[in-house]
């Protein structure tokens, strides 16, 4: 049976000791009913997980000693950045939790021309937020050891104009005249890193399309059939982790 996983700060664990608090403190005694001496599994999101024993609950916090901690392999060899066009009503949600399932290191979202949804300033640090913790849940979850980053939206020229720092840029569109990624996987060989754009419900433009070309991104496509954003996004992720990555 696996343990109960609680996020901890970095900081909260120090010289064979720990302490959780806020929600976490809660989901421990409140809806899990643990009680001192139960052995749980702690995790600070940056790659390091410490199995603990509940001591005691003082002074608004669990107090824990720390039994063992060490760092699992379970983060993917690739790291995949998905840069995804905002798409209507909570589609970004499960997108974001999918990605966070299947490795991705960062999702950057963006607004382009067939972009519905579009928000700024203190709407959008709140979609942000919400993001964040979506993503802090599935990686949870799924037993990952890291939080994928969430960037702040952006502008579908300035996401072409960042440097991504990736060995290979991929824009899945459907226009693509039949570009698969099994050229690409000939092409490139191994990859580290990889950066993946998914466009909106009305895909990308030609215009678009070759903007990202000029920026020395490739496009690929997915089949010949068209896909929901949300489908693409899950797909796109599944193919570079199946190629490059460790899934599979």
């Amino acid at each position: 049976m696996s343990l109960p996983r609680f996020l901890v700060p970095a900081d909260a664990v120090r010289d064979g000791a720990a302490t959780v608090g806020g929600e976490e403190l809660a989901h421990m005694r409140k809806v899990l009913r643990l009680k001192p001496g139960a052995r749980v599994l702690l995790w600070d999101g940056a790659g390091t997980e410490h199995e603990a024993l509940i001591r005691a609950y003082e002074g608004g916090v669990a107090a824990m000693t720390v039994v063992r901690s060490y760092r699992p392999e379970r983060e993917s060899p690739l790291a995949v950045t998905l840069a995804q066009a905002v798409g209507k009503g909570d589609k970004m949600d499960w997108i974001v939790e999918k990605a966070t399932e299947l490795g991705v290191a960062c999702v950057a979202p963006f607004f382009s021309s067939y972009t519905v949804p579009r928000f700024a300033g203190e709407k959008g640090e709140r979609r942000r937020e919400r993001w964040r913790n979506i993503a802090v849940a599935a990686a949870g979850q799924s037993g990952r050891t890291r939080i994928p980053e969430i960037r702040e939206p952006d502008r579908f020229d300035a996401m072409l104009a960042r440097d991504w720092q990736c060995d290979a840029q991929l824009l899945f569109w459907e226009g693509s005249s039949g570009r698969g990624l099994a050229s690409l996987k000939a092409e490139f060989g191994n990859l580290r890193s990889v950066l993946v754009v998914v466009g909106p419900e009305g895909g990308f433009s030609e215009e678009e399309a070759s903007r990202a070309a000029a920026h020395g991104f490739h496009t690929v496509g997915l089949g010949r059939r068209i896909l929901r954003t949300e489908t693409a996004a899950v797909a796109a992720v599944c193919a570079v982790q199946l190629l490059w990555g460790d899934l599979g």
